[in-house]
């Protein structure tokens, strides 16, 4: 899968992941890591993380206010 595609994936599953702060937060520090297979790997981890954390939403399990931090804490994982 390439980052365009894991971009994707990501917008699917947080669609406001939009702004300039969350954007940084998802793009590599340099351009060569999107080369590297652990960047890669990482963003996949990222996004099953954002999916199970949207669930979680979704069923009541937590409630907006407990997710837009802990959704800031996943994506600001290196």
């Amino acid at each position: 899968m390439d980052l365009g595609a894991l971009l994707g994936a990501l917008r699917s599953v947080t669609p406001d992941v939009g702004g300039s702060r969350e954007r940084s937060l998802i793009l590599p520090q340099k351009m060569g890591d999107l080369e590297k297979p652990e960047f890669l790997k990482g963003m996949r981890e990222k996004i099953q993380e954002l999916k199970e954390l949207k669930e979680m939403l979704d069923r009541g399990s937590i409630n907006r206010e407990d997710y837009s931090p802990m959704r800031i804490e996943i994506l600001s994982r290196f």
